[in-house]
């Protein structure tokens, strides 16, 4: 007989710290999915992760017509060291870019960051909506954490701010960075990732970039890609690098 711990329940990402038989009350959007999308009943199933204690098993209580709460009963999984590459990218419109985020996180990403460039369209995100497109994607890809979402910074004062010790890798459209393949070879998990605009980097942009020595440039190949696809194909090409080098 298979238990509730074994179960496929459906997963919530919550911001209050997880005990056992600790209550929560679930959020109004979170009641209205569980009660009037998925129909649960009083008593059902629910796991919960909040990204530093592990993933919890609860029970949904129901109460009125419209509000329900979580009950803990127990831990499924501890928490676990999520690591993963940064992203930074330039906008793009918004269901385009609704997508580009939740592929990101369920391709292992550890921090979101979008970045202003001189020929990128979009000079506004909503990042309140970035954030509720990450943790949906957490939730349903099975992860433990949800990414960090940074604020919408131009390109120059994120380049000339860098102080971290990860590799930044960009993607260069004129084909004169390395092929991809070969660098994320050299790379380790603590990797960032840049993608620029629709219209490409301006001249000024690479030059930044090309002096700096924690850069790379890469090509993903000969085809002009949108930049949405740029990230999942450079996000998947680094994730099945990364699971060659992995010990079997």
């Amino acid at each position: 007989m298979q238990s509730d711990n074994d179960q496929a329940v459906t997963r919530l990402f919550v911001v209050e710290s997880l005990k056992a038989q600790k209550t929560l009350r679930a959020s109004a959007s979170q009641a209205h999915y569980l009660r009037h999308v998925l129909r649960v009943q009083d008593g059902s199933p629910i796991a919960l992760f909040n990204g530093t204690d592990g993933e919890w098993l609860a029970k949904v209580e129901t109460t009125g017509r419209v509000n329900c709460s979580f009950l803990l009963k127990q831990r499924r999984c501890p928490q676990a060291e999520e690591r993963g590459p940064w992203l930074l990218f330039a906008p793009i419109k918004q269901l385009r870019l609704d997508y580009l985020v939740q592929k990101a996180v369920e391709l292992g990403v550890e921090q979101i960051q979008p970045v202003r460039t001189r020929r990128t369209i979009v000079r506004e995100i909503n990042v309140v909506r970035l954030n509720a497109n990450a943790v949906e994607a957490a939730e349903q890809c099975g992860r433990l954490t949800v990414p960090k979402i940074c604020a919408y910074t131009d390109i120059a004062d994120v380049v000339d701010g860098w102080q971290t010790g990860r590799m930044l890798v960009w993607g260069d459209e004129t084909g004169r960075g390395e092929p991809a393949l070969h660098t994320f070879r050299k790379c380790d998990r603590d990797v960032a990732f840049l993608i620029g605009p629709e219209g490409g980097f301006e001249d000024s942009e690479r030059t930044l970039l090309r002096g700096k020595q924690f850069a790379r440039a890469i090509d993903l190949g000969p085809r002009v890609l949108r930049s949405d696809t740029a990230v999942i194909m450079a996000l998947a090409l680094w994730q099945g690098v990364l699971n060659d080098r992995s010990p079997t």
